[in-house]
């Protein structure tokens, strides 16, 4: 067992990987129901405007299911950009872990440097790659969180894998990370949060168009 995958499994919320798993799963099947059902979505020129309707429909997905979900949870809506309706990014606090997402265009793809994540990277300097992960683990406590990266992506718009990894510090590249892709939900009321998911996310895209997406704004990604 890996450094990460380790920790998860001693420290974390043994429901929390499938339900991140689930909530961007959703997004994505979301996002493609609209564009079948949104002709303007269809056009050539519109296809620039699917991944802010789709950073949009994540962070919603990921609210809205760790609400559902009934564990224990902070999160935060960051900007990292100065337009208004610009890019903004969620850093969820929960046990054992500090996360935040990002679209990648691999499984193993380290995301683009960023401030926010250089900043949280931080708090993984006591992770040594080449340290026994009993090692690294045996003072975990609740100020030594680690900061994880939810990354997700794949081929032509469609979600291929999703992933959480332990960035080291500056975000160069991977300490340890696991694919969470297939990983189980473990919860009574799954259709019950999928019912939720599907109002919301109805609300949010109706939000994102009658802003102006479609038009491209600054900070689409």
């Amino acid at each position: 067992m890996g450094i990460l995958e380790n920790h998860l499994s001693k420290n974390c919320d043994p429901r929390m990987v499938g339900l991140l798993s689930l909530s961007i799963k959703e997004a994505y099947n979301f996002l493609d129901d609209l564009i079948q059902k949104e002709k303007i979505l269809q056009r050539r020129e519109m296809k620039q405007t699917w991944g802010h309707i789709r950073h949009g429909l994540v962070d919603v997905g990921l609210k809205q299911v760790l609400q559902s979900s009934n564990i224990p949870h902070d999160i935060a809506d960051k900007s990292s950009s100065r337009y208004r309706n610009g890019h903004t990014y969620l850093m969820i606090e929960t046990k054992g872990a500090i996360i935040t997402p990002a679209k990648v265009s691999k499984p193993w793809s380290v995301p683009k440097k960023a401030l926010y994540r250089s900043k949280g990277s931080i708090l993984n300097k006591n992770y040594n790659l080449f340290e026994e992960p009993q090692n690294i683990n045996a003072d975990y406590n609740e100020k030594k969180v680690p900061f994880l990266l939810l990354t997700y992506g794949g081929i032509n718009h469609k979600l291929d894998f999703v992933t959480l990894g332990l960035p080291d510090v500056g975000v160069a590249s991977w300490i340890d990370s696991v694919d969470i892709t297939n990983s189980p939900v473990l919860l009574l009321n799954k259709e019950e949060i999928s019912s939720d998911l599907q109002l919301t996310f109805t609300s949010k895209a109706e939000e994102i168009i009658k802003r102006g997406v479609e038009g491209g704004e600054e900070g689409a990604i």
